[in-house]
């Protein structure tokens, strides 16, 4: 499952961070977590998640961090650009972009319609192609930055190859992408996905080594190892966090 990418450029004094899909699971998560190592934050999910998102800023600002909610879909380039020129508003740039938004969708391929397909990729694919396109213009312009890429099957596997391509393209502008790859964790989003495919939840520990389910902030470390500087010669790679389910 390839879940996120995060795109990063290098150290600065005050760093600001987008966070897409943070109303719940994985993205909550990874937003709390880089709130806690002093990022200062941009949180993003669709209208609906409004309620999570208000709680999540609130959150923040009750350990001291800082947080403002931009609701709008990233599938639409137009909403993630007001996603990047709020942050250099706010926080006078952009270091990390984490693309979390996704969606899982189960389903044999001879049972998808057209529009399936094309949903799919809207909101796995396009919005972390327009996550890592604003936020390289705005992060080579600063001349630095470091990006993260979110997307199921088909079009995750195009998130692989859109990281090794950007980061390539990126690299000698001080600009990391790496894309952060977790098996099912323990949230909203795998209770949704199991009653979508009537699926035993016991199936998804038994595939794993460990054999566990993850956390959420199991996932939410890696990443925010991911953006720290000390990942600064790690670029192109997609890192597999599922308790052993694969080996590559």
């Amino acid at each position: 499952m390839y879940r996120c990418m995060v795109l990063m450029v290098e150290q600065s004094s005050s760093r600001g961070a987008i966070v897409t899909g943070a109303g719940v699971g994985l993205g909550n998560a990874i937003a709390r977590r880089l709130a806690a190592d002093g990022l200062c934050l941009v949180v993003n999910d669709l209208p609906s998640k409004a309620a999570e998102i208000d709680q999540l800023v609130k959150a923040v600002e009750a350990i001291g961090g800082k947080a403002v909610a931009c609701l709008g879909d990233v599938s639409v380039m137009d909403n993630v650009g007001a996603l990047v020129d709020i942050c250099v508003e706010k926080y006078g740039g952009l270091d990390v972009m984490v693309a979390n938004a996704g969606t899982a969708f189960l389903k044999p391929i001879l049972d998808c319609t057209y529009q399936d397909v094309q949903d799919i990729f809207n909101v796995n694919f396009r919005s972390a192609w327009n996550c890592y396109q604003a936020a390289a213009r705005q992060m080579i312009k600063q001349g630095k930055g470091h990006p993260f890429a979110s997307a199921y099957s088909a079009s995750k596997f195009a998130i692989r190859g859109l990281t090794q391509s950007a980061a390539q393209e990126w690299g000698r502008n001080g600009i990391t992408v790496n894309a952060y790859c977790p098996a099912k964790s323990l949230s909203a989003e795998l209770g949704a996905t199991i009653g979508q495919s009537a699926v035993d939840p016991d199936s998804w520990s038994n595939a794993n080594a460990v054999g566990r389910i993850g956390e959420p902030n199991e996932v939410a470390e890696m990443v925010s190892w991911l953006a720290s500087p000390n990942s600064g010669f790690i670029t192109g790679q997609s890192i597999l966090i599922d308790g052993g389910m694969l080996f590559d």
